[in-house]
């Protein structure tokens, strides 16, 4: 019988267009800013009061979301310090997710100008292997 790790870790593919990998990317980003104490949703934030809206998402959210840190504080790409082990975990899936995503893109650019999104990915143990991207 299959455990629930193995289970966690078996690959699956996905096929969607450049578009849609870059909504994934931007959503995933979004989400694991928010877990982590940057509750702002900038990427999602296309209104035409989006200063106000996501001042409002930070000021208001941030301590329920993560009490335990200070306004404005935030936990790192690896959900360094969070006491909750399954936001951690999301923190840092969500990470090498959305990070993977925009290096791909990143790598594909022909220009020699430095992009932050050009240097790896960072890993940990929570996070499982990174995604890999491949063009049809």
């Amino acid at each position: 019988m299959e455990t629930k790790d193995k289970k966690a870790r078996r690959p699956y593919t996905i096929e969607c267009t450049e578009e849609q990998l870059w909504l994934i990317a931007k959503a995933v980003e979004d989400y694991t800013r928010f877990l982590a104490g940057q509750c702002g949703m900038n990427n999602a934030m296309m209104h035409t009061d989006a200063c106000r809206i996501g001042s409002k998402l930070e000021n208001e959210l941030h301590k329920i979301v993560t009490p335990e840190l200070p306004q404005n504080a935030s936990y790192g790409w690896s959900g360094s310090d969070c006491p909750n082990f399954h936001q951690r975990k999301e923190i840092a899936m969500g990470y090498g997710i959305y990070r993977q995503i925009r290096h791909y893109f990143a790598m594909q650019l022909e220009d020699n100008d430095w992009n932050v999104y050009k240097s790896e990915t960072l890993t940990c143990p929570e996070q499982g292997p990174l995604i890999k991207i491949t063009k049809q």
